[in-house]
């Protein structure tokens, strides 16, 4: 099961049925949210307590580091796998190009000034448009566990401004970090722009 969202970033996306669009407004919005949300998933019982507790952390923990970056778009899977711990995360936010490098502004086309930009990204052709894609690895630090993880960045221009919008996906990468990565390209590649660009004329 699948569920498209619009997002305060002017996105659609089409989110897995596991994950939720999470706001962004106010810390208290988003432990409100994450307090529903987590009981919805792991229930009420009372040996659970603990584990809500920490889901709720979890999710505020990540709202706060959303707000903190600028990012406008966040969606997360509480359990992406049945017993892994960790929550698997879509941050999305808008950045300005990197200043001028090797030429990348003066480079024709967005394919050549995404290449220009962030040599080593891998171009992936989307229905938003070109995308630079840049994998990292990493390590996901629980309580009292921890996992190794994949973080996948994509970088989109944007036809509504002159700016990139900056996805960043990080999830346990569970062993099968392919696996992991066909999901997140799924939901980049779902990614619509609400609005268009609006060019203002001298007169």
């Amino acid at each position: 099961m699948t569920a498209q969202v619009t997002t305060p970033g002017f996105l659609r996306l089409v989110l897995p049925g596991s994950w939720a669009n999470v706001p962004l407004d106010r810390p208290d919005v988003t432990k409100a949210f994450a307090q529903r949300l987590v009981r919805d998933q792991v229930g009420r019982d009372d040996r659970l307590a603990r584990a809500r507790r920490d889901a709720v952390q979890q999710v505020c923990e990540l709202g706060d580091k959303a707000r903190a970056t600028g990012a406008h778009t966040l969606a997360l899977a509480l359990e992406i796998a049945p017993g892994i711990p960790f929550a698997a995360s879509m941050m999305g936010r808008d950045v300005d190009w990197p200043d001028d490098v090797d030429g990348a502004r003066d480079t024709e086309g967005p394919a050549g000034r995404l290449a220009a930009a962030f040599p080593g990204s891998e171009l992936r052709e989307l229905p938003a448009g070109v995308a630079a894609r840049q994998v990292e690895t990493g390590v996901l630090r629980g309580h009292e566990e921890e996992t190794t993880s994949l973080s996948v960045m994509y970088r989109i221009p944007r036809p509504d401004s002159d700016r990139l919008l900056a996805l960043r996906f990080t999830a346990p990468d569970l062993g099968r970090p392919e696996i992991i990565g066909e999901l997140f390209d799924a939901i980049a590649g779902s990614v619509e722009f609400t609005r268009e660009r609006v060019f203002s004329a001298e007169v």
